[in-house]
């Protein structure tokens, strides 16, 4: 059949597997071929833009120009089921006063174009946005001019969105010391994310990795969220009352008693939980352990130098785990490959088995368990052998 007597569905499903390039070239091929292709390059977008040092203006274009295109062609409105914004700015922005003050000034106007061009595309269904620029306007900069998520947000609705991620806004994980705008610009800023969230009714996938606000969110809000990624003040206002299986915790701040209450106040009990992006010492994670006791895959990256014996070293200091694990009784799979233990390489692996027997001891659901060497063991039946599995750790421990 002549290329020209294809039906469209059929020419849609041949441009479905070409690369962005060559997606490109074929809107520019003809007319017919520009209207069936370039909804097809509309449907995935990913945009990053570098901003530069001094003296440079730091203005994100492809930013501005997506959002530029996206506005004049209304008819992609429909069209754009994904959507991923990166800015990476440069260090040095944040060394300078006035280096900020020209980062403010040109980001400001791309915030704005993109918040246009987000409130026309009702049936996205992934938005990943991430500024890279979490307490870069601090001190006085932030003060007069705070960045926060109501310049990108405000007046979205997401009918279809099912996973959400936003960062690099606001305070980050500065401490308020460093960072001092208006408490009543960032209160206004977490109450525009809840308001936001509020409007995303299909969402079940949620990282809010630079929120370390309390967040209040209305009760009917983001009934379906399954996963959570953030900082344990932000997730202990999102949890209670959703059916959140999946959570992962960001972040270096104390994580209190009521966090951790929050935490426990989901509709359903967290079976995941990464702890790999936080340094966890044994007491925290007995803390844990007392109101995420359900759990049965976790992932933690331990801070052990400082809260087990010093006279213990290397793999041995591992060892003083036993009891905590012994607390998820539901515990099947274990990842301690972020944790970072002097001594440990890959000539331990009568040392990781017999710790893996111990452990097992205390937890008889163990089935696995990957170590600071990243060497995997698994619980073989019958006989409850554990056997170190080829092939580094599976792909189970990358949920995130």
């Amino acid at each position: 059949m002549p290329i020209p007597d294809l039906p469209n569905e059929t020419l849609c499903a041949i441009f479905d597997l070409l690369p962005p390039p060559a997606l490109a070239s074929v809107v520019r091929a003809s007319h017919r071929f520009h209207l069936v292709a370039e909804r097809v390059l509309y449907t995935s977008i990913a945009i990053a833009d570098a901003l530069p040092p001094p003296p440079a203006v730091p203005v994100p274009y492809r930013t501005a120009i997506c959002a530029a295109t996206i506005l004049a062609r209304p008819h992609l409105g429909p069209v754009v089921r994904r959507l991923a914004v990166r800015w990476l700015p440069d260090p040095a922005l944040r060394d300078r006063d006035d280096a900020l003050d020209a980062l403010r000034t040109a980001v400001a106007p791309a915030l704005v174009a993109l918040n246009h061009a987000l409130r026309t595309l009702l049936a996205l269904e992934h938005l990943d946005l991430a500024f890279g620029l979490a307490g870069a306007l601090s001190l006085a900069a932030a003060a007069r001019a705070p960045l926060d998520a109501r310049a990108v947000l405000d007046g979205c609705a997401f009918p279809a969105l099912r996973a959400f991620a936003l960062s690099g806004v606001g305070r980050g994980s500065l401490s308020h010391k460093l960072y001092a705008p208006d408490p009543d610009d960032a209160a206004a800023g977490a109450a525009s994310i809840a308001a936001f969230l509020a409007r995303a009714p299909a969402l079940e996938e949620l990282h809010l990795h630079d929120c370390y606000e309390a967040l209040a969110l209305p009760p009917a809000a983001a009934p379906r969220l399954q996963a959570f990624r953030g900082p344990a003040l932000a997730a202990a206002g999102v949890l209670p009352g959703r059916p959140v299986r999946v959570l992962a915790l960001v972040g270096h701040e104390f994580v209190t008693a009521r966090d951790l209450a929050g935490l426990a106040r989901a509709s359903v009990p967290v079976r995941w939980l990464d702890l790999g992006a936080m340094g966890v010492t044994p007491l925290l994670l007995r803390d844990v352990s007392r109101h995420l006791s359900a759990v049965e895959v976790l992932k933690v990256r331990l801070a052990l130098r400082h809260t087990l014996h010093h006279a213990l070293s290397g793999i041995s200091l591992l060892a003083g785990l036993t009891h905590v694990l012994g607390a998820f009784p539901a515990l099947a799979q274990l990842d301690l490959s972020p944790t970072a233990v002097d001594g440990v390489g890959r000539g331990n692996a009568l040392e990781e088995s017999a710790l893996c027997t111990t452990w097992a001891r205390a937890c008889p659901a163990l089935r696995a368990v990957v170590f600071p060497s990243r060497t995997e063991w698994r619980r073989a039946a019958p006989d409850d052998v554990w056997v170190a599995a080829a092939g580094g750790a599976p792909a189970v421990w990358t949920r995130y």
